[in-house]
């Protein structure tokens, strides 16, 4: 394998890293008396809440727009717009709409009462405010909120399930039955002899059995990887990886595909570059990002895989002068649903998941894509990963 000799530019990031840690509970608290605001927040804070305070009620929108926040205290009588006013306000605001709100107030009017109810309250709370039943009641609603948290939860678990098992089947029915039945049919040609052992004939049925089942087991790989990932079932084992093996394996599984296209294909990776990562999960990177640019490369083209350290990053470029991608295509190539499942230049089938895989498992790594493609041009992804 021929050495790079050129390099193309860098281009927009797509993927970044990892989510942010889980925040305890948050209750705001809105009320004009800074009284009232001080003996809710002693209260609620010694039950280990996190409490964000308001005097009015379009200070308390402010804090709504930025903040994320899972039950609102608010007080009925305030100067300017009332609790009343606010809630209405929340409930028509799609993102703030399902934040339970509990009225403080000091009227206890039956007509007060339904109106809370009726602009969209879960309860009330009395003024002068008892702890016990301050406690209680708020204890309550953070519970309920938890549990409808809960099963909101589930519901879209079940919901990535059952999109899981439905990719599934589509890809055993569509994606892996084709291959197979064309391994079986060209085994059933040379089983019933028609075709002398060493004839030209002869060695293109075998290379096309090889290349049918060397693609088939690439898919089948990236379905199981894939499936393991939507179940939770894939763990990382990060370890100290030789990066110039992973990409000599890449390029050796994948060389029949290339030769079968005359695509020549170049690594330039130093021997004694390190980096720490799941061996499995790398792996899996590399091969995808090479046979998605052997399949979209032209016979006669290059394909190129690059390696450097640099700063405390490791940075991998894997590039080809391919048929590129539309600027439309870029942006549905990591979606989960509707993302593209073009044919390669040779008609070669995908299922749409190596690239899928490929984010995920960066992301897993701690690492970050970036891509550049033109038209008629050709493709190159970026990986950067801490070194």
């Amino acid at each position: 394998m021929e050495p790079l000799s050129k390099q193309k530019p860098k281009a927009i990031s797509l993927i970044t890293m990892n989510k942010p840690s889980q925040q305890p509970f948050s209750i705001l608290v809105v009320d004009d008396s800074k009284d009232s605001l001080k003996v809710v927040s002693n209260f609620l804070k010694h039950e280990g809440y996190q409490i964000v305070l308001s005097l009015d009620a379009e200070d308390a929108m402010r804090i709504l727009r930025v903040n994320d926040i899972d039950l609102i205290l608010l007080d009925v009588i305030m100067p300017g717009t009332d609790g009343f006013e606010m809630c209405r306000q929340l409930k028509k605001d799609e993102r703030l709409a399902e934040i339970p709100v509990v009225f403080l107030t000091a009227k206890t009017d039956t007509s007060d009462l339904v109106e809370g109810f009726r602009v969209g309250g879960v309860d009330y709370i009395t003024k002068p405010f008892q702890r016990e039943e301050l406690i209680a009641r708020i204890n309550n609603h953070v519970a309920l909120s938890d549990a409808k948290r809960r099963i909101l939860h589930q519901a879209e678990q079940i919901q990535k399930i059952n999109r899981t098992k439905d990719r599934l089947y589509s890809v055993i029915a569509h994606d892996i039955k084709t291959p197979f039945s064309n391994i079986s049919m060209l085994i059933s040609t040379l089983a019933e002899g028609y075709l002398e052992p060493g004839s030209d004939e002869y060695k293109e049925i075998i290379q096309n059995i090889s290349n049918s089942s060397q693609e088939t087991y690439a898919l089948l790989k990236n379905l199981l990887f894939w499936t393991r990932t939507q179940t939770g079932d894939l763990e990382m084992a990060p370890e100290s990886v030789r990066l110039n093996e992973l990409v000599h394996n890449a390029l050796h599984f994948f060389k029949p595909n290339a030769s079968k296209k005359s695509i020549t294909l170049h690594m330039d990776v130093p021997e004694d570059l390190m980096m720490r990562a799941d061996r499995n999960m790398m792996q899996s990177i590399l091969q995808n990002l090479v046979s998605n640019a052997i399949k979209f490369t032209d016979d006669g083209g290059d394909v190129r895989i690059t390696a450097r350290k640099k700063v405390n990053n490791v940075v991998i470029e894997v590039q080809d002068n391919g048929v590129g991608i539309t600027e439309e295509n870029m942006k549905k190539l990591f979606v989960d649903e509707g993302q593209v499942t073009t044919r390669g230049t040779n008609d070669e089938k995908g299922s749409g998941l190596g690239l899928l895989l490929v984010k995920d498992f960066v992301q897993r790594n701690n690492g970050m894509l970036e891509l550049e493609s033109k038209p008629d041009e050709g493709t190159t992804f970026t990986l950067i990963f801490p070194s």
